[in-house]
């Protein structure tokens, strides 16, 4: 169960003053500490402004970042499996994964709006609900 999430840095740029015509969003799991039951999942999360019609002539127009960390109390087996998951493949077993993708697709929307308006941008915000499952190279987003 996710408890709290802190952000440490916020950051917002903006390269040119051309028309916005699409958001990429990304989260990075940067770190995963696991103690006892208390998980502690660092990230990064990016959302880059562009410029362009079509995607081979997608220019970047300015990026918002947002860095902190995930705190979750989870049971000790998944706690466990939280960190044997991490220390072997780097990335988090899909059922907390997706939890915490979308957790911070509405917290970082929410707290980067502010940001992001004050330098011209709109909302960073994700349309939908994150929803992954296990693929051939590992979890991808569908």
């Amino acid at each position: 169960m996710i408890t709290r999430i802190d952000v440490s840095k916020i950051e917002a740029n903006r390269d040119t003053q051309e028309a916005i015509m699409n958001m990429k969003f990304n989260i990075n799991f940067d770190e995963v500490k696991v103690t006892k039951d208390d998980v502690d999942v660092g990230f990064t999360f990016t959302a880059v402004y562009e410029t362009g019609q079509s995607p081979s002539d997608a220019k970047q127009v300015g990026k918002l970042t947002i860095i902190g960390n995930v705190l979750s109390k989870e049971t000790k087996k998944d706690a466990d499996d939280i960190k044997s998951t991490w220390d072997a493949k780097k990335t988090l077993p899909i059922r907390f994964a997706e939890d915490i993708i979308n957790i911070l697709n509405f917290e970082c929307g929410a707290r980067g709006t502010l940001v992001a308006y004050s330098i011209g941008f709109v909302a960073p915000l994700p349309i939908s609900r994150a929803k992954l499952q296990e693929g051939a190279a590992g979890s991808a987003v569908s």
